[in-house]
């Protein structure tokens, strides 16, 4: 069984300003999985809670992920379509600080197209 995987690239720049690729994140196969590559040196995801949907929703009926210091994921059920926002948290190795961004998922309609 093949599991659908929407890639997103997350990225910090000298001014400690996130970025996600793409934003929004389209989704429109069941049951997939949304994995985040943090692709900055000097940065990592939280152990917890690297990615979280705003508002709670069936879609994501589970808890992201990290799955090393580099790599996250949430599952996506996609049986709504609808926007969501979530926000990505990174963590900066060298002082601790945590910084956030609010991107979107957009799940399209999988019986019926995007």
């Amino acid at each position: 069984m093949n599991i659908p995987v929407k890639h997103v690239s997350v990225t910090v720049d000298a001014g400690g300003n996130i970025t996600c690729t793409p934003d929004p994140v389209l989704v429109s196969t069941h049951n997939a999985l949304v994995a985040f590559t943090l692709d900055t040196d000097g940065y990592k995801f939280p152990d917890t809670n690297a990615v979280v949907i705003n508002v709670p929703h069936s879609d994501f009926p589970y808890s992201a992920w990290t799955i090393k210091p580099k790599l996250a994921g949430i599952a996506d059920l996609c049986n709504n379509a609808d926007s969501y926002e979530y926000t990505v948290t990174v963590v900066n190795i060298a002082t601790g600080k945590s910084i956030s961004l609010d991107p979107v998922i957009k799940n399209g309609n999988p019986g019926g197209g995007n």
